[in-house]
């Protein structure tokens, strides 16, 4: 889960707002290719494709409370995977990623409260939060050369170098809650599921809220190709310009949302329907909507990661207590470019 503002809170009196008036085509009938890839983790979770050097491949975090919790290399062609466990046991590995150019893999543990990095040599290091309870969730690499991460217990946005020195920003109250962070012209644009609110965090600390109105936010975040930043909340999702000019785009049928992807004139969002119907919708810049459901009922993709033979891997929750998430998913997509 590939993003002049104003500098005080709660700005939905004077944003653009046009949610009322903004109407979305017919949905599209499906025709993506699913595949399903059954894997020993019980609970994978961030998942990313890295492209070159010695990390080269997808990978994803197993993200338990027991001595299984850590990152995961996967090949879908062999159906192998290599597991690397956090250095602490039970650290709720959460969201992974990279830093372009680097050879690396950066991830979150949620509940040791530290920032995990793998390396070429594949050995895992820890470097504590300073701030106690801090949640971290997602992270993504940021425009100076540093890996960004939200804290979302502490209403905070953390840095940290190649070095592992690590540097907060308050950006909200704690319950504000900082979920999911995305790099956009120079600055780092952030969700706020506590608040309804996108805030922007430049490099040298400043900060700015955008409400999205009633909706809740889910909590992922990405950009497009226009650079739009797109944010879903439950049963819609918001596209914020960064003039400020939002829209809203209503999905129809839909309950609930996970992870969002850019593509080139719009988003991929993974969603569930009131009928239980897992899909990825594919949401144009004009609200136009076409669906990929997914074979199996109950399952809403979480994460996704583009690969280099135009589909994607994705994770998956389950909306139903007991069902099995231990597989991996791959959307084979008709030929367009993502982001």
């Amino acid at each position: 889960m590939n993003r002049s503002f104003f500098s005080w809170v709660g700005l939905s009196a004077i944003v653009l707002w046009s949610s009322a008036n903004t109407q979305p085509a017919c949905a599209g009938t499906p025709s993506g290719k699913f595949a399903s890839y059954p894997v020993p983790q019980a609970s994978p979770h961030g998942i990313v494709y890295f492209n070159a050097g010695p990390l080269k491949g997808v990978w994803f975090t197993n993200s338990t409370l027991d001595a299984k919790s850590g990152v995961v290399e996967f090949s879908r062609k062999i159906g192998k995977t290599t597991f690397h466990a956090t250095p602490t046991a039970a650290a709720l590995a959460g969201s992974i990623n990279f830093f372009p150019g680097k050879d690396s893999l950066w991830f979150t543990e949620t509940k040791a409260n530290k920032i995990a990095r793998i390396d070429s040599s594949k050995k895992v290091t820890e470097y504590a939060i300073p701030t106690a309870g801090s949640k971290p969730f997602d992270i993504q690499h940021g425009p100076d050369g540093s890996m960004w991460f939200t804290e979302s217990g502490v209403g905070k946005i953390g840095k940290i170098d190649s070095d592992g020195k690590i540097t907060e920003y308050t950006v909200g109250a704690v319950n504000d809650a900082p979920t999911s962070l995305m790099e956009q012209d120079g600055a780092i644009w952030f969700t706020e599921v506590g608040s309804s609110r996108i805030g922007r965090l430049t490099t040298s600390g400043e900060v700015k809220h955008f409400s999205t109105g009633s909706g809740r936010l889910t909590g992922d975040i990405t950009n497009s190709n226009d650079g739009a930043l797109w944010a879903p909340t439950t049963t819609s999702v918001v596209r914020l310009k960064t003039d400020g000019t939002m829209n809203e785009f209503p999905l129809p049928g839909v309950v609930n949302t996970g992870a969002i992807f850019g593509n080139d004139n719009g988003v991929y969002i993974g969603a569930i329907k009131a009928d239980g119907q897992g899909a990825i919708l594919s949401v144009s810049d004009t609200g136009q909507v076409h669906e990929y459901n997914l074979p199996r009922k109950h399952l809403l993709p979480t994460a996704m990661a583009i690969d280099p033979d135009g589909g994607f891997f994705m994770t998956v929750s389950s909306s139903r207590p007991g069902q099995s998430v231990s597989t991996i998913w791959r959307l084979q997509l008709p030929a367009t470019k993502q982001k």
